[in-house]
């Protein structure tokens, strides 16, 4: 069946992608070559006034190449499928009538270099139309044309910032970038689109001021240094993409699309883009893999319990994606700074033009906070968030076992604690599982999902489903200590510490580790945390696994002195003015001042591979891959290494 049809009408032809048997247009060699037929077929025309590319699709306009074949092809092979996605986006865009885009859904990668391609753009103003190049995110460059036409319609600065970040853009921000000239209402984009026509051709703009040789050198040199100080060097595909696209403002068109080609090729052979490819597989994956074969159950009412960070958090994201939350604390206090925090959230979206103020407000208005006890026999979904101490823990599940209905699933956000031990005090235990979020919720993506030995498989398809409903990835874990993310992650934060107590520099050694490719340094985000939260998920691991685990003694003397890391003040850094500083208080701690010794990176490293591999034996998680996406979802695990059973140490 063809994945595009050709129609005309009043002189207008129109293109519209429909790939048979898929929700998602994309481009692949045969979608390629029906495509240049059909704009062969276009040229022959002399009676024509114009073209618009559309999408049959309800919410992708063209989701990029086909991934799979772009990342298996190597050498000639892929040589011969860059060249023909360029020559036949050369041929569009040299097509003698005006050509326009009618975008609506994502726009992304190869797609956006469709629409590049032609005269005009216009999107329509839809929540599903994202527009984007984010190649860079998987160690390659746009190499269809979009290096090198994205500067000349944006300029330099402009597009730097867009292919570099690799970030998808709403219509209207898109308008504003200048990467589509209008946006339409979604019903009326086709007709819109049309009207364009009478445009004509379009005549590009020279950006004379900024891509002249003296301008570009500045504009490089200031990518340049932005690009290392986030990268610090280790990613190659955000680094070839911004020479070549700096370049491509000094080239002829053919001279910067050879430039793409070369650098792909060189690109797609590096094993970084390997496992950059490797983890965004592994996300689709986790959006869509079947864990069980029963059913999941519809969610439409949820609770939250505890009105804290993490509470608090948790009910913020769950309004933002349409779910009515009770958010209940017995703490009247509790409530109202949880509710100020949420307030705080919504306006910083609507600020960042994240939500609209008029979809912020109706999510504020779905959040139900209350301190005193309400009826919630109508919830679908409980989440305990409550504070870390499983007594505590265990009398809120009690009670809202005896409160909701007999059907209402029951899950808790607890970070290390034994679930199994809250089966014990609820009936129908069937209905019990963990959902645990990482912090900050509006920022984290991975979720846990923790079985106990009496979840039942209609309680975890609809926790799994849940998660994805929200816009979380899931990963499905076994209910032990820890549980997984944690428990990997401990004996790295914990060996972290005791290098410092032997007196290492803290900067030092947590510079090690930024040049590994971790987010942040051990110590920062052991502050981060918080140290007596690091401290108490550390006392639970310690008591299952005392022959590897240990409380940080260091960690533990500076919470005695109140100092709990950044929410304090004090940690390991001083916090509060414009950057951190190692605490003289924490250096004083040490048994001395000492050099780092050389093998810290091996060393850390490698404590975080040997937990990952005893999780997998002992079947905490299902498989290698899901324990890579867990510790780079919900650590920032240097994406570019794969995760930890990637790991291998340097050979001296």
């Amino acid at each position: 069946m063809p994945n595009l049809q050709l129609t005309t009408r009043d002189g207008i032809a129109t293109i519209t992608f429909d790939r048979d048997g898929s929700t998602a247009n994309i481009f692949d060699r045969a979608t390629l070559e029906e495509l240049g037929g059909l704009i062969t077929e276009i040229s022959t025309y002399a009676s024509l006034k114009g073209l618009v590319i559309r999408s049959a699709k309800p919410s992708i306009f063209i989701a990029g190449a086909d991934l799979r074949t772009l990342s298996s092809a190597k050498g000639d092979e892929l040589k011969a499928l860059i060249e023909l996605g360029q020559q036949t986006f050369d041929r569009l865009a040299d097509l003698r009538i005006p050509t326009v885009a009618a975008i609506h859904g994502a726009c992304v990668g190869g797609g956006l270099e469709l629409a590049l391609a032609c005269d005009w753009r216009v999107a329509s103003d839809s929540k599903k139309t994202k527009i984007g190049l984010p190649e860079t995110q998987l160690g390659i460059l746009p190499a269809w044309g979009g290096s090198t036409r994205l500067p000349r319609l944006v300029g330099l600065p402009t597009a730097l910032s867009l292919i570099l970040s690799g970030k998808l853009l709403a219509a209207k921000a898109a308008k504003h970038k200048g990467v589509v000239d209008a946006v339409a209402p979604e019903e009326n984009l086709d007709a819109f689109a049309s009207g364009w026509i009478a445009r004509g051709k379009r005549k590009m703009e020279s950006h004379a001021l900024i891509h002249n040789p003296l301008s570009v050198a500045v504009i490089r040199k200031k990518a340049r240094a932005g690009l290392m100080a986030k990268t610090r060097g280790l990613y190659p595909g955000p680094a070839a993409a911004l020479e070549v696209v700096a370049d491509s403002v000094g080239r002829s068109r053919e001279e910067s699309l050879r430039a793409e080609r070369d650098e792909i090729i060189r690109l797609a052979e590096l094993p970084e883009t390997h496992q950059l490819m490797r983890l965004f597989f592994l996300q689709e994956r986790a959006k869509k893999h079947r864990h069980v074969e029963a059913e999941p159950r519809k969610v439409e009412n949820t609770a939250v319990i505890g009105a804290g960070v993490m509470g608090s958090g948790i009910a913020y994201w769950l309004s933002t994606r349409g779910y009515p939350v009770l958010l209940r604390d017995v703490s009247a206090d509790a409530i109202a700074k949880g509710m100020a925090g949420i307030g705080k959230l919504y306006r910083d979206a609507a600020s960042r033009r994240v939500l609209t103020p008029t979809e912020a407000a109706r999510g504020l208005d779905r959040i139900h906070p209350s301190s005193v006890p309400v009826p919630m026999g109508r919830c679908d979904l409980v989440i305990e968030a409550a504070v870390e101490e499983l007594g505590i823990k265990k009398k809120i599940c009690a009670d809202l076992s005896s409160r909701v209905s007999a059907e209402t699933l029951l899950a808790t956000n607890t970070s290390a604690l034994p679930i199994h031990e809250l089966a014990e005090v609820i009936t129908n235990p069937g209905r019990l599982l963990g959902l645990h979020f990482f912090n900050p919720v509006h920022r984290m993506q991975l979720v846990e999902v923790v079985r106990t030995p009496s979840t039942s498989d209609e309680t975890l398809a609809t926790g799994v489903a849940f998660v994805r409903s929200i816009g979380k990835l899931p990963v499905v874990v076994r209910d032990s200590p820890g549980f997984l993310v944690n428990r990997i992650l401990m004996p790295y934060l914990v060996e972290a510490a005791a290098i410092f107590e032997r007196g290492a520099d803290p900067e030092a050694l947590d510079r090690t580790m930024l040049d590994f490719g971790m987010p942040m340094g051990p110590l920062r985000l052991l502050d981060e945390v918080g140290l007596d939260v690091a401290i108490h998920v550390a006392r639970t691991l310690t008591a299952a696994y005392p022959e590897r685990m240990k409380v940080p003694e260091i960690a533990a003397k500076l919470v005695e002195k109140g100092q709990l890391g950044r929410k304090s003040g004090k940690g390991f850094y001083l916090y509060g003015g414009r950057r951190e500083f190692p605490n003289p208080v924490a250096l004083g701690l040490r048994s001395g001042a000492a050099p780092l010794p050389a093998d810290t990176c091996d060393r850390l490293s490698g404590l975080m591979t040997e937990e990952a591999r005893l999780c997998l034996s002992e079947g905490v998680a299902e498989t290698a891959d899901d324990i890579d996406l867990a510790m780079v979802m919900g650590t920032g695990y240097a994406p570019f290494r794969g995760g930890p059973m990637q790991f291998r140490k340097e050979e001296p």
